[in-house]
């Protein structure tokens, strides 16, 4: 006889899996009082390997649910999956990071992995109240890692910045979940799609479930750093350690978008939601305004930026604008391209910012200007950037170019040229500020300084540098994985 309590945990073993390795780490590093925080490092890889095991076992299940809030499917199963892979790379990054090796920094492992825990659930569930409490487990951790540095003011300020905007934007998404839960009675997305008074509000007065989807995306604005909801992320970006910086510009960012993109197809593409589908055609005109404001201000920011960190960081900005394009379109197709376009951005930017890693320990700067002539001092490493410059332009032959053409091609079959010429002319202006890293590294004068050598950093930035190039020439494994993730919007009649 089946127990239902013991299959439930069978279905949340990955999560449980992650806690348990994350309250390890932090007995461990008690026990070890600092002195041995590399250890700590070895130990979170072991559980993210170990945590990944159960994903991949749960790979092919049929879709189903634990204890009635989890949704144990291929899309969320796809985005623990970038979390656990980005999550490693940034452990990786922390453990050979030569200006955090001064310090103990075992607590940068329990705070990671706590993250990693509510992108979790808030990637793989349906019930609003579980989305929020994933967010918050993410904001917490996320506050905490952004102020690391404490004796350090542009930490500090980031970590204030980055609390006052993440209370505020919790805040206004709750109240717009509680507009809705008045409308519907229900907190569960795939209810709210059907609920006859919501379908019945909707054809007799929208303006009241208008309010509250906008207030919620706003939220989700936020996370992802859609202007305007994006004055945090230069200064936090630049305040907070790289390694977490990386961890906020890839793993979070996703998270966000994976949220995202299972709120909109639980509401507007899921099954027995065809009521709320016309309401769905606003919402995406909206996306797409966003999407157009927020690649134009971030590429235009990054072009007057001096500090590579920065610049990144209103990179990222320009980046979140690219994948919109592809939410916009509020087809099956749209979503899969912007899922690929996630994927590609993890290559992409995972590398250029372990390069940035490696050159700040070697130059304790993180300007542009300290790169001239570095790339006659270590080759390697900075030809390997060069082809992630290219690709988060979107050049051929990388991931980043295929990224954008499935993207640019559902934004035209969907009606939205208008949105594609804009995203195109954004790619343009965006060669410019990434082609500076490139001069500075390649067309000044050799510098003096020498770059002392990191063979696992360079060897594992060339590994991603490797697989952005050979992701781009053969795209089948990415785009078959996103298409196949897709299972929430499974059935859905013209997706």
């Amino acid at each position: 006889m089946s127990n239902p309590y013991l299959e439930g945990l069978a279905s949340i073993a990955p999560e449980i899996v992650l806690t348990v390795t994350a309250l390890a780490a932090l007995v461990f590093d008690l026990v070890v009082k600092g002195r041995e925080s590399v250890r700590v490092g070895y130990l979170s890889l072991a559980g993210l390997a170990a945590t990944a095991w159960f994903l991949f076992g749960q790979w092919g299940v049929e879709s189903h649910m634990a204890y009635g809030m989890v949704s144990v499917d291929q899309f969320g199963n796809f985005f623990k999956l970038f979390t656990v892979a980005a999550l490693a790379v940034v452990v990786l990054y922390v453990m050979h990071d030569r200006r955090e090796r001064t310090s103990g920094v075992g607590e940068y492992y329990f705070l990671l992995l706590g993250a990693a825990i509510g992108i979790f659930f808030m990637v793989s569930t349906n019930n609003l109240l579980l989305m929020v409490l994933g967010f918050e487990l993410l904001s917490l951790s996320s506050y905490s890692l952004a102020g690391f540095h404490k004796g350090n003011r542009k930490s500090a300020e980031a970590s204030m910045k980055y609390v006052i905007f993440g209370g505020l934007s919790t805040g206004i998404m709750v109240y717009g979940i509680s507009l809705l839960y008045g409308l519907t009675g229900t907190i569960d997305l795939s209810l709210m799609a059907t609920s006859p008074n919501l379908v019945a509000q909707v054809g007799s007065n929208p303006i009241p479930f208008g309010i509250a989807t906008v207030l919620i995306l706003a939220g989700f604005a936020y996370k992802i750093s859609l202007a305007p909801f994006h004055f945090w992320t230069p200064d936090v970006y630049e305040g907070a350690p790289t390694p977490v910086t990386t961890f906020l510009a890839v793993a979070s960012k996703a998270a966000g978008f994976g949220a995202l993109l299972r709120f909109l197809a639980a509401l507007f593409l899921g099954q027995g939601a065809t009521a709320l589908g016309g309401y769905g055609e606003r919402v995406a005109l909206m996306l797409g305004l966003l999407a157009a404001i927020t690649m134009t201000l971030g590429n235009f920011a990054a072009l007057r930026q001096s500090s590579l960190k920065r610049m990144l960081a209103y990179s990222s900005i320009a980046h979140a604008g690219y994948v919109v394009v592809g939410i916009a379109c509020m087809t099956r197709e749209g979503f899969s391209a912007a899922m690929y376009y996630l994927a590609a951005y993890y290559f992409m930017n995972l590398g250029a910012f372990g390069f940035l890693v490696y050159f700040e320990g070697v130059t304790g700067s993180d300007t542009i200007d300290s790169l001239k002539g570095m790339g006659f001092k270590a080759p390697l490493i900075s030809i390997i950037m060069v082809a992630f410059l290219v690709s988060l332009t979107g050049l051929p032959p990388t991931v980043g170019f295929y990224g954008k053409y499935l993207l640019f091609v559902e934004g035209v079959d969907e009606g939205l040229l208008w949105l594609v010429m804009i995203a195109a002319l954004n790619s343009v202006v965006s060669l410019f500020y990434y082609l500076r890293v490139a001069k500075a590294l390649f067309l000044e004068k050799p510098a003096e300084q020498d770059a002392a050598p990191a063979p696992v950093l360079t060897g594992f930035v060339t590994v991603l540098g490797l697989a952005t190039v050979g992701f781009g020439l053969y795209v089948a494994p990415l785009e078959s994985w996103a298409t196949r993730s897709l299972d929430l919007i499974r059935g859905v009649a013209g997706s």
